[in-house]
């Protein structure tokens, strides 16, 4: 199952990049950013709404008192300053190759989870993770020497804040995955969404609204989800790669 969830999760969530992309020529980056999270949020949290109406035996755990911290650490990052660096990134570059540059968000995944959190990676990790890098920097070469463009040292740092987000979400595992999935989305969205109509970004027709908040919902909503149900089974390197 766990890899089925881990799988389910990368499938939607690198799906997202392409469709996003379709919509940056129309939408400032930070307002798509905050559409995306908050299409997310309102989705799950209708979810919820209809699963509690149904009275749902087999409800999962709550968000508890002390999940807040990891919570709001994981929004921050992830939620926050993830989705914004990857925005402005693949405003400068095309779809398929941020889309192949995503796989540093399982580097970094793996990298954190070793060294800062001490969890078990084996030579089989390491050995993926070292080719999942040199892809990404073949992907990034510009064909001038070794510079790298902004837009691909934007995504890979939004891949870095996925990665620090994921090991905070390990911590919260157990608990309702919808239910956290739906407290970043509204709280991510609504921030973002905010700051990019306070820093002046354009108002966009309702259709493109509604289609940011679609993709934002299985890409961004869904597949945390998914992600979250993998790890209870594989641990966070191992989920991430």
């Amino acid at each position: 199952k766990g890899a089925l969830f881990g799988l389910g999760a990368a499938a939607l969530f690198g799906a997202s990049t392409p469709f996003s992309k379709l919509l940056l020529g129309s939408v400032n980056p930070w307002l798509l950013a905050g559409i995306l999270y908050l299409g997310a949020g309102i989705g799950l949290s209708i979810f919820m709404l209809i699963r509690a109406a149904a009275s749902d035996s087999a409800a999962e755990s709550p968000l508890k008192l002390r999940d807040l911290p990891w919570l709001a650490a994981g929004v921050a990052a992830g939620g926050i300053a993830g989705p914004v660096l990857l925005m402005f990134g693949l405003s400068t570059t095309d779809a398929s190759s941020a889309s192949l540059l995503l796989n540093l968000e399982g580097v970094a995944t793996m990298a954190i989870a070793w060294i800062v959190f001490r969890e078990n990676v084996d030579r089989r990790l390491l050995l993926g993770a070292a080719a999942i890098l040199a892809g990404a920097v073949l992907l990034s070469w510009s064909g001038e020497g070794f510079r790298l463009g902004w837009g691909s040292i934007l995504i890979a740092g939004a891949c870095l804040a996925w990665g620090i987000d994921n090991n905070l979400t390990r911590k919260l595992s157990a608990s309702d995955p919808v239910q956290i999935a739906a407290v970043k989305g509204l709280v991510a969205g609504a921030v973002n969404t905010g700051l990019a109509i306070y820093m002046g970004a354009p108002a966009i027709a309702p259709a493109l609204a509604v289609a940011g908040a679609i993709i934002g919902l299985f890409g961004i909503g869904v597949s945390l989800v998914f992600f979250m149900l993998g790890l209870r089974h594989l641990g966070t390197a191992r989920t991430g790669a």
